[in-house]
């Protein structure tokens, strides 16, 4: 495992593969696993399997509730947890949401030399569907989960789903971690540099 501290975020790279249930959006889940108390975006590698009970997406679960009881799944998935202190709203949790899906899509395009196309918080390869992600807060924090499949086994069989394979990428350990990381530490470093222009800026 790996723990790098920016100015304004912290970054765990957990090196265990990890199931991704839904459970994992509860507040201060990074200070109760890592002691991380601060701002923070923690990757890791694993199954995303999340049933209806641990779903945010009202939507989702009124229009696909009927399929079954664990909608969301893949075998094999890079997850991202974001967690932010600083009181955010829901539109704040849903624009930086936003911000690292465009990271993800830029460093996947630039390690594949592919085309991604990104609708809303959803990335799509081909025209089939490459992440699932939800923005969500609750009373002390805002919560953020990106995830990517590596492969399509698992996915759901009513969705046309797309993967880090498809995109010709090599699946070696290594290369998986590369990538977690490298997305992982563009988010905190533009997050930092958020901060820090912030803290340049006269007020008008």
């Amino acid at each position: 495992m790996k723990i790098l501290h920016f100015n304004s975020i912290s970054f765990i790279l957990e090196d265990k593969r990890l199931k991704y249930t839904g459970r994992e959006l509860e507040p201060l889940w990074a200070f109760e696993r890592y002691n991380i108390q601060r701002d923070s975006i923690v990757a890791f590698r694993g199954e995303i399997e999340v049933p209806l009970e641990n779903m945010k997406d009202l939507k989702d679960v009124k229009e696909e509730g009927f399929r079954g009881n664990v909608l969301i799944t893949s075998s094999d998935a890079i997850n991202f947890i974001v967690e932010h202190f600083d009181n955010p709203d829901l539109k704040m949790t849903y624009l930086r949401q936003r911000l690292l899906v465009v990271i993800a899509k830029d460093i996947l395009e630039e390690i594949s030399g592919r085309r991604i196309v990104r609708r809303g918080d959803d990335l799509y390869y081909r025209g089939n569907k490459l992440s699932v992600s939800i923005a969500s807060r609750g009373v002390s924090s805002g919560k953020i989960h990106l995830g990517i499949n590596l492969s399509r086994e698992g996915t759901p069989p009513y969705v046309k789903t797309s993967s880090l394979e498809d995109l010709g990428i090599d699946m070696g350990e290594e290369n998986v971690i590369h990538i977690m990381e490298s997305i992982g530490r563009r988010y905190c470093e533009e997050i930092d540099k958020i901060e820090e222009d912030i803290r340049k800026t006269r007020c008008l």
